[in-house]
């Protein structure tokens, strides 16, 4: 996917402050049925990195397809923002502490 053909829709996140900032909208409007149905896309930014983040809000934990407009793998930043905003407010560490009872997080 190149910048032409990027989805007509989609909010702006500007770092890895702006793209929680976004997961956390989304968590709160996910709670509206027809929100949780409807494709949602993130144009993440930082510096000249320009990714594509769809974010599948229609069940728990989210679901993410991510994709770099020049082709990179995702950045560390974006990786742990999801991964935190995964373990502390989709229910990752809950569903951790069910299945391995008495490990440490």
């Amino acid at each position: 996917m190149d910048i032409e053909n990027l989805p007509t829709i989609y909010l702006v996140a500007e770092g890895p402050e702006g793209l929680a900032t976004i997961l956390d909208d989304f968590l709160e409007q996910s709670k509206d049925p027809a929100f949780a149905a409807s494709e949602h896309f993130i144009l993440y930014q930082l510096g000249s990195q320009k990714s594509l983040i769809k974010v599948d809000t229609s069940k728990m934990p989210f679901h993410f397809r991510y994709h770099d407009l020049l082709g990179r793998p995702a950045t560390n930043a974006v990786k742990e923002t999801i991964a935190q905003f995964l373990w502390e407010k989709c229910g990752e560490k809950e569903r951790f502490r069910y299945e391995y009872p008495g490990e440490d997080d």
